[in-house]
């Protein structure tokens, strides 16, 4: 009885399916894209990702408006880095990307949220520029911290 000899790894199993290995070959390809973009540019390039590659034109994922800014003057560097490097870039796309988590609300902070420590930490620090005549910036911001969080 003859038995199907067994791929060795989950790479050559998913290499010897018609559809898949052309999805893992695309996939390999958009890594290696990656790797050389994150070779070719500054460090802020981490944040982004290589989306695909389609008809000369690579679309590549922002994580904001700032970076995409950033990414926009180093477009013909980049371009330029991977026609060396035997890409067929003729043209580069930027997505900005949408968080894949929804942000915690801010906390907001209620008049006496203070510790006790704190505040008494503050109210002698008070006291002592007030003893020494200080009436510096920080003498003015401590009057205020302490009305805002003074203990009920």
């Amino acid at each position: 009885m003859k038995t199907k000899k067994q791929p060795a790894t989950a790479m050559d199993y998913l290499g010897s399916h018609g559809k898949i290995a052309s999805l893992m070959q695309t996939a390999q390809e958009l890594s290696a894209i990656q790797k050389d973009c994150a070779r070719i540019l500054p460090a802020f390039f981490y944040g982004c990702q290589v989306m695909r590659l389609e008809n000369g034109t690579l679309h590549i994922g922002v994580p904001n408006q700032a970076i995409a800014a950033r990414l926009r003057q180093q477009i013909p560097v980049l371009k330029n880095g991977l026609g060396a490097k035997n890409w067929p870039v003729s043209a580069i796309r930027l997505k900005i990307l949408l968080p894949h988590h929804t942000p915690a609300a801010p906390q907001s902070f209620r008049k006496n949220d203070m510790p006790e420590t704190a505040y008494s930490s503050f109210l002698e620090l008070y006291g002592k520029l007030e003893a020494d005549g200080d009436r510096s910036p920080l003498y003015q911001s401590l009057r205020q911290l302490l009305e805002r969080h003074r203990p009920a």
